[in-house]
């Protein structure tokens, strides 16, 4: 999977008293940045427990439904009114404690602990199921606390990754938590997109008979944000990082926009060199003044290049890309770069359409730039960009040439993309691609469908189950692919496994392996990424229908090419 961006802000007290500036947690390409004074020992973190809690009890009973109960309030839960009926997904949305406490009472201590101390948590022993759920103990003490980096590190995996076991229930608990995010302790936090939970604490300033109140919120890409308040409750502090994010959004909003879209180039291969050459014809702006036509620099991090025409190779990868727009370069603790190339929309969608079209026709064109487009308008999937050029977005080349990758270390050069000969997208073009965007329609697309177009819920596991039509392929044209791997090249990939299969349970596919501490499974995009650095890019070219033990090996079979969700490109 790739790396995600997470956000955390500690609030000061509302009103008159707040003095101080709220402090921040970044996590950026797996390194952590916080503001001078953040706090870095662990916390208490009340109901934010609950979550880690259901995981231990669905680890706990592998063959059994999420209890259904009645909360009739009185001292057994924070609302002394009662929640009345409920299941998981109710129960999560109005953190009842008297739901989870049972789940923690019909867990065994050892397996709550594990599943805790697995998040991050520091657990105190014994295990009660009041201090499991984030109660505080007799002394009005939390006896389990963790680090602010360390819970939106687990709260984003919580979100991402698939649980080996008994991911229906974490499904049922990820509804809950955007139930909460919509109308429930969190309301007024995000859309059906972001989930959220609340927790209130005893005071971290150590205040008796005061308590601290917290919430967060990640969406589906793991980015995130948690809030504290130091007097308050959860539900107090949903409200102030509510308020505290929509003014964020409104101080944004009120930014002229420039209209440019932000992509992060080379982002799987994590280049440590990279050189620039400019093919504008005129001086463009450099990190060191001008760089005169047809010269070169290379590239550093801290460095940006002005708006202009491009060449940029990577020596290591042997790998070349032209394109139109600015370069900045970022770095990473390990020492390679980050490239991000800004440019035009209309730039951004020919890079994409000559990575992806097999010819560059009008219609094509068209309808492949409005489903961009729509795809842009979803919002930003990555934390310094809009979106990066592989298939995690969209396979995007700029004007070429585009690489074909025969292994994870091999890559070929292939003929000139229709820009690198002089084919312009025209301001009627344009206005025709922003028109097709407009109406309702995918915001996806893939290289062949197979014959049977899948839904976003069928690969990420997404809300939505609706699945494109194909005017060109039927059952008869399903392009049927056959991969043999060797067990070796998986073991390399994905880790010691005895056994591989594909499996669709909750109408999601995922890839399980049996490996010697039970079952573990990948969604398409990460078992794809996993499996092309030794088998090549193509060596899982769709979600496998099938896949099998063969002596010594693995045969997959399936069909089509790429993810097959949305507009199918191929002819």
């Amino acid at each position: 999977m790739r790396p995600v961006a997470l956000v955390a802000v500690l609030l000061a007290p509302v009103g008159p008293q707040a003095a101080e500036a709220p402090i921040q947690w970044r996590l950026r390409d797996g390194r952590i940045e916080a503001s001078a004074g953040a706090p870095t020992k662990p916390l208490g973190v009340g109901s934010l427990q609950k979550p880690f809690v259901v995981r231990a009890w669905a680890e706990a009973h592998p063959g059994a439904e999420p209890p259904r109960l009645v909360c009739h309030g009185g001292s057994s839960c924070w609302l002394r009114s009662g929640h009345g009926p409920l299941g998981l997904v109710r129960a999560t949305s109005l953190s009842c404690n008297v739901y989870f406490r049972a789940l923690a009472a019909d867990t065994p201590a050892d397996v709550l602990t594990r599943s805790l101390s697995g998040a991050g948590f520091a657990v105190e022993t014994p295990l009660t199921p009041d201090t499991a759920i984030g109660l505080p103990d007799e002394m009005g003490r939390s006896r389990i606390a963790i680090r602010a980096d360390a819970l939106l590190g687990a709260y984003a995996r919580l979100v991402r990754e698939p649980w080996a076991m008994r991911d229906d229930v974490r499904r049922e608990l990820l509804a809950g938590l955007r139930a909460a995010a919509l109308d429930g302790t969190a309301h007024g936090l995000g859309s059906g997109a972001q989930y959220a939970k609340t927790g209130t604490a005893p005071s971290v300033d150590g205040l008796p008979l005061q308590t601290s109140g917290l919430a967060v919120a990640v969406d589906a890409t793991g980015s995130g944000v948690l809030a504290l308040l130091r007097r308050g409750t959860g539900r107090d502090a949903g409200q102030a990082l509510a308020t505290s994010l929509r003014s964020r959004a409104a101080t944004l909003a009120s930014v002229p926009s420039s209209g440019r879209v932000r992509v992060a180039l080379f982002s799987l291969l994590r280049p440590r060199q990279v050189a620039a050459r400019n093919l504008s014809g005129v001086p463009v702006e450099g990190p060191a003044g001008f760089v005169g036509p047809d010269g070169e620099v290379a590239l550093h991090a801290g460095q940006r290049l002005a708006d202009g025409q491009w060449e940029l190779r990577l020596p290591e990868w042997r790998l070349t890309r032209r394109l139109r727009g600015a370069i900045e370069v970022g770095g990473h603790p390990s020492g390679t770069l980050a490239v991000v190339a800004e440019m035009d929309p209309l730039e951004y969608v020919a890079g994409v359409a000559a990575a992806e079209l097999p010819s560059f026709e009008r219609e094509r064109l068209v309808a492949l730039g409005g489903v961009a487009l729509r795809f842009l308008s979803t919002g930003r999937r990555h934390a310094a960009a809009d979106v990066c050029d592989s298939t995690h977005c969209a396979f995007f080349v700029g004007r070429g040439p585009r690489p074909e990758w025969r292994t994870s270390a091999s890559v070929r050069l292939v003929s000139l993309s229709p820009l690198e000969t002089g084919l312009r997208i025209d301001p009627e073009l344009m206005a025709a691609i922003r028109s097709e965007a407009a109406r309702p329609g995918p915001s996806h697309w893939t290289s062949h469908c197979g014959g049977a177009p899948l839904s976003e819920r069928f690969v990420w596991g997404s809300d939505s189950e609706t699945k494109a039509t194909c005017p060109r392929h039927s059952a008869l044209d399903a392009r049927p692919w056959r991969r043999v791997w060797a067990e070796s090249d998986v073991a390399a990939a994905l880790g010691p496994v005895r056994s591989l299969r594909v499996v669709t349970d909750g109408g999601v596919w995922r890839l399980r392996g049996e490996t010697a501490n039970g079952w573990q499974e990948w969604l398409y995009d990460e078992a794809h990424r996993l499996l092309s650095r030794r088998l090549g890019w193509g060596g899982l070219p769709s979600p496998a229908d099938s896949v099998s033990d063969e002596g010594g090996g693995y045969v997959a079979i399936g069909r089509g090419l790429g993810h097959r969700v949305g507009l199918c490109l191929a002819d």
